[in-house]
């Protein structure tokens, strides 16, 4: 079977969607038709009662009126069908009323009561037969007035639905009708039409009634329709608002917070009273906040993120919120909504992250890149600096971790770090480079002359060679461990970082090379020394050569590295 098209794929979603729409519209069309019928019911039911207990009272005083020309017998048999009639329909309301609201929607509850009001309305036309008098004109007018009373009263009651009020009503006044017309007399004739343009204006009233009820009807499912919406809306909206995993806070025109859910109080860390009744707007509220909540009065929507603080807080809440304006039904501004965001879990990853990639994890120091990345800086920054830069390594490395283990080795370089931190001023830097390589940033006066910066350098090198140079406790043992220590005198002035860390380095690769326990500050004359050693060593035959003697081989690497 070929693909079908898209075009007729599409014309077929778009009628099956018709198709479901058509659907749902006929079940809430049915949905609310069933609704008004079922009230309707009801309605006849509730109203029966008062009605029904008046219709036998009004017939007992009919069957006083005609007792002096009516046979006994007659009257009695037509008052007790009656009143029998009568009662069966008000136990038929009572089981109504027992009943369930959903048993009561079923249509044969309302095939009972159209069923027993066509029998009453017969029995009382079956009155018009029985009682009718033609020679007596007083009781054949009580008899007029009272079965147009009985008519007229039940159409009140009955026009909830039209036609069981014409059910009543045409089997009562037509035999009343047949009979006047059988007599044949004028005023037999008259009162017949009389009558007939009553039952007209009846059954038009009735209709009429019947609308006026079915609007009122209708209007009262439809209003409770919408309050069961509205309820489901509120209450869904207040589950999202109370359950939400954000913290969600209303306030007015003027900034001042209305209403907040649970989670807002755990995201800011405060008490409900801490937060109702606060101005986002008040002088002493946070100016960025209140920027973002001007922001969004002004144009709609408003954000904002960082550290937020409550006046009462204990602490401030890293976060971030999303400002919505809020309109009324007539599109009148009326506040804001905030969509709070809890960032304190991001900010430790985000400081976990960070601490990963510019900390060493063994000696919690800078590592090679945050160092790098704080000379570079350096060298951007006005005014200009003067200070030092120092390289570090330590002698007999190697050693100690081939004899001690690498436990110790990690220990000692621990216990460097500790040593060299110890060394610092408050704006001086250190870092670990590489294995037991350390970096030191020192910063003078960059007032002082060369020689006094010269003389600084120097002092700060000793102290720094001093500390490493005391004997370490490595697994139980003093070990004696020194350093080899080179370093250059730094002016942002002139050159780049680049330069003072080959610089830095090309002075430690002198100290290495000179022996233990050594501190040489740079020299100009250093590089030409440096770069024909490194010829002399990196030259490939040389490499070859040197593979058999291990410590020139070393440092053959260390050129290598410097001059990178």
């Amino acid at each position: 079977m070929p693909p079908m098209s898209p075009f007729f794929a599409g014309s077929e979603l778009r009628g099956k969607l018709r198709g479901d729409f058509s659907e749902e519209c006929r079940r809430d069309h049915e949905h609310t038709v069933q609704q008004l019928r079922s009230e309707k019911v009801h309605l006849l039911y509730e109203n029966l009662w008062q009605p029904v207990v008046l219709s036998v009272v009004v017939a007992g005083l009919l069957v006083i009126t005609l007792w002096p020309v009516v046979p006994a017998a007659t009257l009695l048999g037509w008052l007790g069908a009656l009143s029998l009639v009568s009662l069966l329909r008000l136990g038929l309301a009572h089981c109504y009323a027992r009943l369930p609201k959903e048993q009561r929607q079923h249509p044969r509850w309302l095939w009972r009561f159209a069923i027993g009001t066509l029998v009453v309305g017969c029995v009382w036309g079956a009155g018009s037969f029985l009682l009718f008098t033609p020679d007596h004109y007083g009781q054949l007018a009580a008899l007029c007035i009272v079965f147009s009373g009985i008519i007229a009263g039940g159409v009140t009651t009955l026009s909830t639905i039209w036609w069981v009020a014409a059910c009543f009503s045409v089997p009562i006044i037509l035999p009343l009708l047949a009979q006047f017309f059988w007599m044949g007399t004028t005023l037999s004739m008259l009162l017949g039409t009389i009558l007939t343009l009553f039952l007209g204006l009846v059954l038009l009233t009735s209709r009429r009634l019947n609308r006026i009820i079915h609007a009122n009807i209708y209007l009262r499912v439809s209003m409770a329709a919408r309050e069961v919406l509205l309820r489901e809306s509120e209450n869904r909206y207040r589950s999202i608002f109370q359950h939400s995993p954000l913290g969600v806070l209303h306030f007015n025109r003027k900034g001042r917070i209305t209403d907040c859910n649970a989670k807002l109080l755990d995201v800011l860390g405060v008490a409900r009273a801490q937060v109702i009744g606060y101005n986002l707007l008040n002088d002493a509220a946070n100016p960025a906040v209140g920027r973002a909540v001007g922001k969004m009065l002004r144009g709609g929507t408003g954000y904002y993120e960082g550290t937020y603080t409550l006046p009462d807080a204990s602490e401030g809440t890293p976060l971030r919120a999303f400002f919505n304006v809020v309109h009324s039904d007539g599109h009148q501004q009326v506040g804001g909504i905030a969509i709070v965001e809890d960032f304190t879990q991001r900010k430790r990853q985000e400081a976990i992250i960070y601490r990963q990639a510019y900390y060493d994890v063994l000696t919690d120091l800078p590592n090679r890149r945050h160092f790098i990345e704080g000379v570079q800086a350096l060298w951007q920054q006005t005014p200009p600096s003067r200070g030092m830069l120092m390289f570090l390594d330590l002698d007999r490395f190697k050693l100690i971790n081939d004899t001690l283990g690498h436990a110790a080795g990690d220990d000692l370089l621990v216990q460097v770090a500790t040593r060299l931190q110890g060394c610092l001023r408050p704006d001086d830097q250190v870092a670990r480079l590489s294995g037991d390589e350390f970096v030191l940033l020192a910063l003078f006066d960059a007032d002082a002359d060369e020689s006094g910066i010269e003389e600084q350098a120097a002092a700060y090198a000793a102290r720094v060679e001093r500390a490493l140079g005391a004997e370490y406790c490595l697994e139980g043992q003093r070990v004696s461990v020194t350093p080899s220590i080179g370093y250059t005198c730094l002016d942002t002035r002139t050159g780049d970082h680049e330069e003072a860390l080959k610089q830095a380095d090309i002075a430690m690769y002198r100290a290495k090379t000179a022996g233990r326990n050594h501190v040489c500050c740079y020299r100009p004359a250093m590089r030409e020394a440096f770069q024909q050693s490194a010829a002399r060593y990196t030259s490939p035959e040389a490499v070859q050569g040197l593979q058999s003697d291990q410590p020139a081989f070393t440092a053959t690497l260390a050129c290598q590295k410097a001059l990178e």
